[in-house]
């Protein structure tokens, strides 16, 4: 039978702060249960209140504010849960059903190994915009390396749990984490995209069959890693020559592609469909299952693909053919080829937009080809003008102005 009585609390001086004495819910192991005894920090005591016995009227509003809402627990139990209890059980499983299976593993990573230790234990009901910028400044302190990206990140995933826990009515009032502000950190690191002539010293390096199939599906079509490793043949038009990314398969889970616009087919160049089409050949025409699997039918991992047949190559010692972290008990030192060096799979996609941009193709069309829901996303981060176009485009500039000065 739970209590209707309203509390008020006994508001007290600990130290340097008033606080409230108080009573209430909690949800431990499925089970709402009375906690006695509890205190809640109001506010410190100012300088000019220092031989007051009772707190004033401002300390008393804050009572009756807090209180308020540890009232509005007794008629909803949700209000009482913790904020690991909602990530877990509420928060998590809406990503999954809202969005592509690697924005639900990246969430999974950033709270298990970074959010959940600093705001799993508060109440989600309590939890305020100074406790959340506490929060993200003291990451930040205690990670001297981590990225402003990253805080940004971190922040957005604490607004998207708010923002759900108020339209879910586990809390009442604004998202705790609209106004705050991001402390200092390191900018992000510059990204890298592929030219057209590091790609072909890449292909013509690597003899592994099925990686180059793969390098030439990231470099000459913009597939990322995800959408790769959940190919199947159903997804190939041989007929079109076009490849659709029906699925995507992130940490060995097939899940749906990242949006509605990346299940837009690509057509495929000819260099890319006839490394296909001969693989294809090769393992007898085959019109379905996975297009990229390991030899129990598995979808393979790209990890191990550069791990196996891509890391060998590009950085083998020129001496032994080893790679670096082979190379400890090695009786000469490292040295490495002069060749391509490796920046990651989405380094492709990156490379082909601006490969693309670079061939004059307008920002729209390479949006299209990309598969991207936003052209300002192109734009932003995966377009890169290099500097030899900056050159030119300056030097156009100074022809113009030369041949205005000419015709004056």
């Amino acid at each position: 039978m739970l209590r209707n009585r309203e509390q008020k609390g006994s508001v007290v001086r600990i130290g340097a702060y008033w606080c409230l004495r108080y009573a209430d819910w909690r949800i431990e192991n499925g089970q709402r249960i009375r906690r006695q005894g509890l205190t809640h920090k109001l506010t410190p005591v100012l300088e000019e209140h220092q031989r007051l016995k009772r707190p004033p009227k401002y300390v008393e509003k804050l009572q009756e504010e807090f209180i308020e809402r540890v009232n509005g627990s007794r008629t909803a139990p949700e209000t009482c849960s913790t904020v690991e209890q909602f990530v877990e059980s509420t928060w998590l499983p809406f990503v999954e059903t809202q969005h592509a299976s690697s924005t639900l593993a990246a969430y999974s990573y950033y709270w298990k190994n970074i959010l959940k230790p600093y705001v799993g234990d508060q109440l989600l009901r309590d939890f305020t915009t100074a406790q959340a910028e506490i929060v993200l400044n003291d990451i930040a302190r205690r990670n001297v390396s981590m990225r402003r990206a990253t805080l940004h990140k971190l922040r957005s995933m604490l607004s998207g749990i708010f923002k759900r826990s108020i339209g879910l009515g586990y809390r009442s009032g604004p998202n705790p984490c609209r106004e705050v502000t991001l402390p200092k950190a390191l900018p992000s690191r510059p990204t890298y995209a592929y030219t057209l002539q590091e790609i072909r010293q890449m292909l013509s390096l690597i003899s592994h069959e099925t990686t180059r199939v793969i390098i030439a599906l990231a470099a000459y079509c913009g597939l990322s890693r995800s959408e790769i490793q959940g190919l199947c043949w159903e997804a190939y038009d041989a007929a079109t020559g076009e490849i659709t990314a029906l699925s995507s398969v992130v940490n060995g889970k097939r899940g749906d592609p990242k949006t509605e616009a990346r299940r837009n087919s690509v057509p495929l160049i000819q260099p890319a469909r006839e490394l296909l089409d001969l693989y294809r050949l090769r393992l007898g025409n085959p019109i379905s299952g996975v297009m990229f699997g390991t030899k129990h039918g598995t979808p393979v991992d790209l990890h191990n693909v550069f791990c196996h047949n891509i890391d060998p190559v590009l950085n083998a010692c020129q001496e032994c053919g080893n790679v670096k972290a082979q190379h400890r008990e090695a009786d000469h030192e490292y040295h490495r080829h002069d060749r391509v060096e490796w920046h990651g799979w989405h380094a492709f996609r990156r490379g082909l937009a601006s490969n693309l941009y670079d061939l004059g193709l307008p920002d729209l069309l390479i949006q299209r080809i990309l598969r991207h829901s936003d052209v300002n996303t192109t734009r932003k981060s995966y377009i890169k003008v290099r500097e030899p176009n900056v050159t030119a485009g300056m030097a156009q500039l100074e022809a113009e102005i030369r041949r205005a000065e000419t015709v004056q």
